[in-house]
């Protein structure tokens, strides 16, 4: 089997990819090299995948927030590309990263003709992680399929998910399960939909820069914004769920004790380095799956209602008030938010042309586990659903009492695995604000070196954890905070700018009924995210 090496060149404006196989080694070679089991498997073994997965919580992490909008995004302007440069380019990073070339790879690269770029109507190539083919493979990033729909996964499962309870209590079987499906469904085609506009726009690579494409610079400062109002609602849910669940363990103990030590814990955990943060919400993904399982266990384990699945307690086909319809529909949409993340996770599949049936398959999926949470929860507690899961299991006196301890434990370490990379593009926009981002200074022998904390870092993140604290000190209710994210955020940057966007660039190959098909979507999604935002506002989810 050949195996091929994967290199990456950065110059100005433009970053290529190249493939070529290494030079010819022995089995015996070969076999000394792999010491580890985590590496058979090839392009989908063990240590891959843990690659794969630490990328895509680095593009959580630091999502466009993070970076100034200076370039030029036009399809229309492109650089000059000097084939020399790029050949230079190339062995000067395997001279920086202290990897030679062999002979074999470098006469490959010598043989690669490189196209120049003269015609206005080229399109440029990506800041980061754009590619053009060069008699090239057609393997662009270094995620597999596999990896890609296991890292959407993860960005689909949140939080969120312990509200849809609640939500089927307040919209019954019919419409809560129509509202669920459906808003998979839609956010399924509207991740596709950002695929096609990366595959035409090979100079964009992220939810930001089709955003600027699309609007300029004031637009996507718009967006910005929308994002920075998604990630603050997303810390403050955290700081909440593990409030709520605290609480009840240890009644005697204020609220806001238990809020003060989860952002003290940010804080701490903020100074960590993103590598070990990205590595680190892999507890998040293991919480997750064991909060959904212990629940089951208990639906099993007990014969009585309210909280058994043997015993399932009274439940509505349709609402007991319509009006709490409205309500729902932010509930449902909540689950689905991840795609700011897509266009990340795009660019890093080895083959981006299977990045639709990833995108079928990972919706299904995490549809599948919505839904079956969903169910089981309201079966299990009917018209007492809260409007966090956690609440009804934790104060559920006939469940064993193994339970509580190892729920709150579970319910502690998820937003401790999940706050600090959430609010790392937050901390960072905070810090480029007030001019605290690391600093480059130079040593006595003349190398460049990061102070990556300085005094005024650490005290500017110890302000920014206070604000926060502050800021989660005027929520209390877990299901009205999802219900306005899911509203105001997860409608407008799932449906109605994707479905913009896509009208926008793909225009000239719209049928005339498809295009008003999609303007009935984006105004039903309008609707919808200001109708869901004012009852969340308004109305009292403790019904």
């Amino acid at each position: 089997m050949v195996s091929f090496t994967q290199q990456r060149l950065n110059f100005k404006y433009i970053t290529v990819t190249m493939s070529y196989p290494p030079a010819s080694s022995s089995p015996v070679e070969t076999r000394e090299r792999r010491r580890s089991f985590l590496d058979y498997g090839g392009i989908n073994s063990i240590s891959n995948f843990a690659s794969s997965y630490s990328r895509a919580q680095t593009y959580i992490g630091s999502t466009f927030l993070e970076s100034e909008i200076v370039e030029d995004l036009s399809p229309n302007t492109s650089p000059h590309l000097d084939p020399q440069n790029a050949i230079d380019s190339t062995v000067e990073e395997y001279a920086v990263e202290g990897v030679r070339p062999s002979k074999q790879a470098q006469d490959q690269i010598n043989s690669f003709s490189f196209p120049h770029y003269d015609n206005e109507e080229s399109p440029l190539i990506g800041r980061r992680s754009s590619r053009f083919s060069a008699h090239l493979p057609l393997i662009q990033g270094n995620s597999t399929a596999p990896q890609t729909i296991f890292n959407s996964i993860n960005t689909l499962m949140g939080i969120g998910m312990l509200s849809l309870p609640f939500g089927l209590r307040l919209s019954g079987w019919f419409f809560g399960s129509a509202l669920l499906l459906c808003s998979a469904i839609l956010t399924t085609i509207t991740a596709k939909s950002l695929g096609k506009i990366l595959k035409r726009h090979p100079q964009l690579n992220t939810y930001g820069d089709i955003a600027q494409l699309y609007g300029g610079n004031t637009f996507s400062y718009i967006v910005t914004t929308i994002f920075s109002i998604d990630l603050y609602g997303a810390t403050v849910s955290m700081i909440l769920m593990f409030t709520d669940s605290f609480s009840l363990l240890l009644p005697d103990v204020s609220r806001t004790y238990l809020k003060a030590f989860i952002v003290t814990c940010t804080f701490i955990l903020s100074l960590f380095p993103l590598s070990i943060l990205s590595m680190l919400s892999l507890v998040g993904i293991i919480c997750t799956l064991n909060i959904i399982l212990i629940i089951l266990v208990c639906g099993l384990v007990v014969d009585s209602t309210p909280g058994s699945l043997l015993v399932p307690a009274v439940t509505n086909l349709y609402p007991v008030d319509y009006k709490y319809l409205l309500l729902s529909i932010g509930i449902f949409m909540a689950p689905w938010g991840g795609h700011p993340v897509f266009p990340e996770l795009f660019r890093d599949m080895r083959h981006p042309s299977k990045y639709a049936t990833t995108c079928n398959v990972s919706f299904s999926i995490t549809f599948g586990l919505d839904f079956s949470l969903a169910a089981m929860g309201f079966l299990m507690f009917g018209a007492s659903c809260e409007d966090s899961l956690v609440k009804n299991v934790l104060s559920n006196p006939i469940y064993p009492g193994w339970v509580n301890p190892v729920f709150c434990l579970l319910m502690g370490l998820l937003p401790l695995s999940k706050l600090p990379l959430i609010a790392k593009p937050i901390i960072t926009v905070y810090e480029n604000m007030f001019n605290l981002h690391p600093k480059i200074v130079v040593d006595a022998k003349g190398n460049p070196k990061t102070q990556s904390l300085t005094v005024k870092r650490v005290v500017g993140r110890a302000i920014f954890c206070l604000i926060l604290l502050i800021l989660s000190l005027f929520f209390n209710s877990f299901g009205k905070l999802v219900s306005f994210l899911g509203s105001a955020i997860c409608y407008t940057i799932c449906l109605t700018l994707p479905l913009m966007f896509y009208l926008h660039f793909f225009k000239d190959d719209l049928n005339w009924y498809t295009k008003i098909i999609i303007r009935i979507f984006i105004g039903l999604s309008a609707t919808a995210s200001v109708v869901g935002t004012y009852a969340s506002i308004t109305m009292d989810v403790g019904i």
